[in-house]
């Protein structure tokens, strides 16, 4: 690669009057919900298990190791882009070809992406996971495997121009200033000058990258494009990119709840969005994801340890503290589905789980 010139990276406009722009369309977190319980019944797997617990022999750590060497080959990425050295992609690729081998329903590495959370490491874990989110939606979009490893290959390099932005923007842990803003909305300059050195070959990179935060209604940026003027690749990245910042901490604001995100997404956003990419997040990472905490209308807390692909609403719980917020000291499990009398009032976020550990 040859180095690479951050100097007149100028936004260069481009027509915005596409007549394929995607048409708006109806969309509600319940119709989600119930088309994902459709999907279900058609065949879909029917369960998720527990990942921590019920690995198998070593598999877990070894997956866990991919998530620790993918954070050492971008981090040495971004150092040599601030450097203004050369890369290769060929570490990318390969380590992103492990983490697709094989079939694991029961991933620790995807649940690793969920709910890691370290706001001071953000810049390469929030790359890594949303890698690791597009290739399970990949697999849940149908994509052949060269497209799935594309796809998620875009993901881990969608930011890489936050190499250029200064350490003191993106750790900043007071609220941004207007202008500190404007320099972080273009990073996808920076990002698509980095990646288009690499040639036609990786075009797909380079252009995913410029128009990751672009979005189908045209209120992105920055260049406001509209439907299919944005590559898919970029339309399916923007949404998991979303979704990722909004579970994660960042150094000036703490993350939400899954739940939280998920109506976020759903209710806000439903128009910036692919319907078809809404689905499959539904169902990629249900309404409320493994290891996440819920709250019944008993008052109790429960831990969710498996999910039902057709009762996305009802997963199976360990009972962690009871309905006087004392810790429960032996193993309690309840079905959802099987206690038609209690149902989930609402997400506990982990801060509020600490909290009641060490009162």
């Amino acid at each position: 690669m040859s180095l690479v010139e951050f100097r007149n990276m100028k936004n260069k406009p481009q027509a915005n009057n596409n007549p394929n722009a995607m048409p708006e369309a109806k969309l509600s977190f319940r119709k989600l919900a119930a088309d994902r319980a459709k999907s279900a019944r058609r065949g879909k797997p029917a369960a998720q298990t527990e990942a921590l617990t019920k690995t198998d022999g070593n598999t877990g750590n070894n997956r866990k190791v991919l998530y620790d060497k993918s954070s050492a080959y971008l981090s040495q990425v971004l150092n040599a882009v601030k450097g203004r050295k050369s890369f290769a992609l060929e570490p990318g690729f390969k380590l992103l070809q492990k983490m697709a081998e094989g079939d694991h329903p029961q991933d620790e590495l995807f649940i690793m992406a969920i709910h890691l959370d370290d706001r001071f490491n953000y810049v390469i874990h929030h790359s890594i996971n949303v890698a690791v989110y597009a290739l399970k939606m990949a697999d849940d979009l149908g994509f052949d495997p060269n497209r799935k490893i594309e796809l998620a290959m875009a993901a881990l390099f969608h930011d890489i121009g936050m190499a250029v932005i200064p350490d003191k923007i993106l750790y900043k842990q007071d609220e941004l200033s207007p202008q500190e803003i404007d320099i972080l909305r273009n990073r996808p300059n920076y990002s698509y000058k980095i990646l288009r050195s690499f040639g036609d070959g990786f075009a797909y990179l380079a252009e995913t990258s410029a128009q990751v935060y672009e979005r189908i209604d045209g209120s992105g940026y920055p260049r406001g494009l509209k439907g299919d003027e944005i590559h898919e690749y970029a339309q399916i990245i923007g949404l998991l990119d979303m979704y990722e910042a909004l579970i994660h901490s960042r150094p000036q604001r703490d993350k939400v709840t899954h739940f939280a995100a998920v109506k976020e997404v759903i209710n806000s956003c439903k128009h910036r969005f692919q319907r078809q990419h809404l689905k499959s997040l539904l169902s990629i990472f249900t309404v409320f994801p493994i290891h996440s905490y819920v709250r019944l209308n008993s008052n109790a807390i429960g831990k969710v340890i498996e999910t039902y692909a057709d009762q996305p609403m009802r997963p199976k719980l360990q009972i962690v503290f009871d309905s006087q917020r004392r810790k429960v000291l032996t193993e309690r499990i309840v079905v959802l589905p099987e206690n038609p009398l209690l149902n989930i009032v609402d997400s506990v976020p982990e801060s509020e789980i600490q909290e009641l550990y060490k009162s």
